[in-house]
This record gives structure tokens, C-alpha cells and sequence, in this order.
């Protein structure tokens, strides 16, 4: 039975929320609907936001597909706190004007090591 990844699923739901209306105030200040209007800042909200649709699919695919296949609840659960620590934390760092690397850098860090751990699991719990 698939009981974790629900909830990394939701928690995650909200966070796109966020930024998607992050992005979407920042439009409504500046009066544009289509593009960034050389805005800088609506530059980073939109990058944030994109890169969160890009990553978190495939990623809560994955850390489903692992669930599924029987793995433990407690790597589950690790799985899904990295990718939800990482998407917030890449967030952050990437959509504040004066950006602080380590934010964005350690993100991506956890946001591809749940994705690298979880399709390992994949292949070792499919053919063990």
C-alpha cells in the first residue's frame, strides 16, 4: 500500500502554490502578463518556480515507484524529506534578489540525490 509519498506529494502541491503565486503578485506589481519585462526580480520568482515544476514529477514518480516496490517507509520518508528540504531550500536561494549560492547549490544537492537513490532502489528492488 502506497502511504508516504502522499504526503511529500501534498506537502509539495502547496509548496508549487506558493510560488506559483509568488510569481504571479510579482507580475500583478509591475503590470506583466506575458514574459519578465526585464524585471529581475520576476526573472528569479519564474525560474523558481519552473524549476520546481521541472524536478518534482519525475522525482515524486520515482520515490512512488519505490514506495510501491516495497521499500522501507523509513528510506521512503528519507527520500521524500531530501526532495521537499531541497525544493524548498533551491527555492529560496534561487527567487531572493542577491541569490546566496549555498541555498541553490545544496537544493539541487538533495533534490538529485533523491532522485539518484530512488531510481537505484528501483533497479535493485525490481531484480533482487
Amino acid at each position: 500500500m502506497i502511504s508516504v509519498i502522499p504526503l511529500y506529494a501534498a506537502l509539495l502541491g502547496l509548496i508549487y502554490i506558493y510560488l506559483s503565486v509568488a510569481t504571479l503578485t510579482r507580475r500583478k506589481k509591475i503590470l506583466v502578463a506575458l514574459g519578465d519585462g526585464g524585471d529581475k526580480l520576476l526573472q528569479k520568482k519564474m525560474r523558481a518556480h519552473g524549476n520546481f515544476q521541472e524536478y518534482v514529477p519525475i522525482s515524486l514518480i520515482l520515490i512512488g515507484f519505490t514506495e510501491y516496490l516495497g521499500a522501507a517507509s523509513l528510506f521512503v520518508h528519507g527520500l521524500g524529506v531530501a526532495l521537499l528540504v531541497g525544493r524548498i531550500s533551491h527555492a529560496y536561494g534561487v527567487s531572493m534578489l542577491h541569490e546566496k549560492l549555498v541555498f541553490r547549490v545544496t537544493g539541487m544537492a538533495l533534490t538529485f540525490s533523491s532522485i539518484l537513490l530512488s531510481s537505484i532502489a528501483i533497479l535493485y528492488l525490481l531484480y533482487r
